[in-house]
């Protein structure tokens, strides 16, 4: 090996067509022989060897890779391309020279570390799950929405008006409306309802904000002060994990930081709250279901409500309606599925081995399974809408698979 490095042997197929160079003066080069197989100590030096190999030739073999040189009266072979049995020049025996060195460098990279190859997949999944999976979990939630949604009749007794709120249930709803209507009191802790609350919200639909703690302990702190229902706005000011939410230190949000002259920066910083898109809730793994149920709302709705509230206004749940499936998944089908499915398209070309082989078989999986997604989406039906999506999400990379709940 080189430099005291491990030796590595890298073989490469007998019946790889072999490869010729001409002289740099254009003259028929001279073919040498090269062993099908190197020993190496580096990516580097595995690099150079299979580009040694690759630009090597047999006599027997298949036509040269950059062919004879050319020969006069060969000019009316088209523009820009080489004519066939001819030698390519300037920039396209660069790029040909480029690709062989790529693909060269790519396996040797693979055979001299394939743990820092899958590390490098590893990351192009998860980045790509960054990306596009927030994207793909709001189409699909909407489309779940269009069925499950509800409507908030609400009252305001300032100037009594009345308006109507869309709502995303919990993943525990029980399906009994019924029990998000009645008046609406806000948390009474200060930290995001996350803490016991010190004072009674008996029988109330108590109104809490987005942020700081999962939403299943918002939940049960509103339960034990005895709150009949909560109504969760969507208001996510943080991008940090929880437990450093709230601490004295650098604040990094989603949402606008303005400071005056001389402000720390743990101190006088005001947030302007923005949305992370409203969910379907639910609890974190292994913790139970709470016994009440729970919605979301919009971070402007929201708003709407603790304004009012805040003012010194009564307002109140009047009535709780259910979306129309039907009608509303046409508009779903000439808006969002073709954007939905393009995500989905995008996400599943990550979830291949190698970063360079389109032709991996769990794309055309993965295609197969976007395929019947889009005909249930088409056809209505409920059922199969679910079972096709879990079906592609089942197939994606461990890595890739995400839930389509959110606990937070």
């Amino acid at each position: 090996g080189l430099g005291g490095g491990r030796a590595l042997r890298v073989s490469l197929p007998r019946e790889m067509p072999a490869l010729a160079v001409a002289t740099r003066h254009g003259a028929a080069g001279r073919v040498r022989r090269r062993t099908r197989g190197c020993l190496l100590a580096a990516p580097l030096a595995a690099a150079a060897c299979a580009v040694a190999a690759l630009l090597a030739a047999t006599p027997s073999s298949s036509t040269a890779f950059f062919g004879p040189a050319p020969h006069a009266g060969a000019a009316g072979a088209g523009a820009g391309l080489a004519a066939e049995g001819s030698e390519p020049q300037g920039s396209e025996r660069r790029q040909l020279l480029s690709a062989g060195l790529a693909a060269a460098t790519g396996v040797a990279a693979w055979a001299q570390a394939p743990g820092a190859a899958e590390a490098f997949r590893a990351d192009r999944i998860l980045n790509a799950k960054k990306k596009y999976v927030p994207k793909i979990r709001l189409f699909y939630q909407k489309l779940e929405g269009l069925r499950d949604d509800i409507y908030l009749d609400v009252e305001f007794k300032a100037d009594g008006s009345r308006v109507r709120y869309a709502a995303r249930p919990a993943d525990w709803y029980d399906g009994l409306d019924s029990k998000m209507d009645g008046p609406v009191a806000l948390h009474t802790d200060e930290n995001f309802g996350c803490d016991p609350y010190p004072t009674r919200v008996t029988g109330m639909v108590v109104l809490v904000p987005r942020g700081r703690c999962p939403f299943a302990q918002k939940v049960e702190m509103a339960m034990a002060a005895g709150a009949k229902s909560v109504i969760v706005w969507d208001e996510k000011m943080s991008n940090e994990p929880m437990e450093v939410q709230g601490k004295v230190g650098a604040v990094r949000s989603k949402g606008i930081a303005s400071r005056s002259a001389g402000d720390a920066l743990s101190g006088g910083v005001y947030l302007v709250p923005r949305e992370r898109g409203v969910t379907i809730m639910a609890p974190e793994s292994g913790v139970q279901n709470p016994a009440i149920d729970a919605v979301m709302i919009t971070l402007r709705n929201g708003t709407d409500m603790v304004n009012s509230i805040r003012d010194g206004n009564k307002v109140t749940v009047l009535d709780v309606k259910r979306f129309d499936f039907s009608e509303n998944i046409n508009q779903f089908c000439k808006k969002e599925l073709k954007k939905m499915l393009n995500e989905m398209e995008i996400y599943s070309t990550s979830q291949r081995l190698d970063k360079d082989d389109f032709s991996d078989p769990i794309i055309k999986i993965l295609a197969n399974d976007r395929a019947a997604f889009e005909k249930a989406v088409r056809a209505k039906d409920y059922a199969m809408i679910r079972s096709s999506f879990k079906q592609w999400n089942n197939h994606l990379d461990p890595l890739g698979k995400w839930e389509l709940t959110e606990v937070f």
